[in-house]
């Protein structure tokens, strides 16, 4: 019978835990995971066999994910260049990937064994608790090599993400980065922004709560997602995240300016056309 394919799955919080419980649907695969913190360590082993030491969680893994947040990818890379296997292949999933790729080709051979990813999934609400076995299916996840790897490197990643059901896109790290600061990162700033305000007012009149309906409810959704990987996101894709938020004022000043009576027609044709985008989405 032949040997088991280990993967190690380092950070089982929401994206590690439901790669985990996806990965457990496949034969011929020893699953193991890792978290720094002891309490988080208790609750991943609910759902994957967690490793005595990180050490030990990538020692042989002919596959490794590392699942933390953005700004802590380039360390673990680092400490676990020397435990690798011969032919193993690590990925990351953080959601900003100009920095990575950047650090990343000052390590050490890296681009023989490192792709970073970003699978476009994920839920406000973090933690293994909150796992799901179908979080990546039918999912886009990027794939944003290093200027050296190699495509037969680069195919087993989109082997591996599309035996989870999800679907591997290439590109640019740099190309990412844009794209996502105006589809994901601005988003989250600005209905960040909007709660925040809404918590202001609301503290001063009870009113503002009873006002509260599902439109704002939606809106504001995702204001509850991790502050941790928040932060590392905002820090780390600063540059493009501010040329959309500039862009995005811009549009709200020309808005700004039409709100006076009589202006019914130019409202009823800008609906008109955020309605049919938001339609094809």
């Amino acid at each position: 019978m032949p040997a088991k394919q280990k993967i190690a799955i380092i950070g089982v919080g929401l994206l590690g835990g439901s790669l985990a419980l996806a990965l457990k649907k496949q034969k011929g695969v020893e699953l193991v995971g890792w978290n720094h913190r002891a309490s988080s360590r208790k609750k991943a082993s609910k759902i994957i066999r967690v490793a005595e030491s990180f050490e030990k969680a990538v020692a042989g893994a002919q596959t490794i994910v590392l699942c933390a947040h953005s700004n802590s990818i380039i360390p673990e890379l680092r400490q676990i260049r020397p435990l690798i296997a011969q032919g193993a292949l690590v990925m990351d999933v953080s959601s900003v990937k100009g920095a990575v790729v950047q650090q990343a080709v000052r390590v050490p051979r890296a681009s023989t064994y490192f792709v970073p990813c970003h699978p476009m999934a994920g839920k406000e609400r973090s933690g293994p608790d909150n796992a799901d076995a179908d979080l990546y299916r039918k999912k886009i996840v990027f794939i944003t090599p290093l200027p050296k790897t190699s495509w037969k490197l680069l195919g087993k990643a989109g082997l591996f993400w599309k035996k989870v059901g999800a679907i591997p896109v290439f590109t640019g790290s740099l190309a990412h980065d844009k794209a996502v600061a105006m589809t994901s990162h601005l988003p989250h700033l600005l209905a960040s922004a909007m709660i925040d305000l809404y918590g202001r007012q609301e503290a001063k009149s009870p009113l503002f709560k009873k006002a509260v309906g599902s439109g704002f409810g939606d809106f504001t959704r995702i204001a509850a997602g991790s502050p941790a990987m928040w932060r590392d996101i905002v820090e780390m894709n600063s540059v493009e995240i501010k040329k959309s938020l500039s862009q995005y004022r811009r549009r709200l000043e020309e808005l700004e300016a039409k709100l006076e009576k009589g202006k019914g027609r130019f409202w009823y044709d800008f609906f008109e056309r955020a309605r049919a985008v938001r339609e094809k989405l």
